[in-house]
């Protein structure tokens, strides 16, 4: 009971949100690096930042789906 009334608190939700979306920014750029290791996504600067466009984006999108899950 006490965990729950600790969880319903803004600003706990706020903190688990902004955890729960560096997790995921570091998973999704941790595996765009992986990729650059074995050799893709390294043809070209343009390449490189078309990637880290996308992995920004993903990274959004994880952010939401975070948001909803926690509130």
């Amino acid at each position: 009971m006490q965990a729950s009334a600790i969880m319903n608190s803004f600003v706990v939700k706020f903190i688990f949100w902004g955890i729960l979306t560096a997790l995921a920014y570091h998973i999704v750029v941790g595996i765009r690096h992986v990729l650059m290791d074995f050799g893709y996504l390294e043809e070209s600067l343009a390449a490189g930042t078309r990637s880290a466009q996308v992995a920004m984006g993903i990274t959004l999108v994880l952010s939401v789906l975070a948001g909803v899950l926690v509130w």
